[in-house]
């Protein structure tokens, strides 16, 4: 993890966005203290992994959808 401040990185910003393309990590500093990072872009089986992970764990409370829909035209019609 590389940590620079804000005025070397506006000088540098070519090198920094190479290093954070390898998968550096870095921090950005204003008067020593963190304002920023700079991060590689996360990948996308790791968001849509964890998407799937997310839906499974979501659970279906009473009747489905589909049901619901059925039952609200039917009662409109009688």
């Amino acid at each position: 993890m590389l940590k620079i401040s804000v005025e070397e990185a506006a000088i540098n910003l070519r090198s920094l966005l190479e290093e954070v393309a390898k998968g550096e990590e870095v921090i950005l500093l204003e008067e020593n203290k963190v304002v920023a990072r700079l991060v590689p872009p996360q990948q996308k089986e790791k968001r849509l992994a964890s998407m799937k992970l997310f839906r499974d764990s979501i659970t279906v409370k009473g009747e489905s959808l589909s049901t619901t829909v059925i039952n609200a035209r039917f009662e409109e019609r009688h």
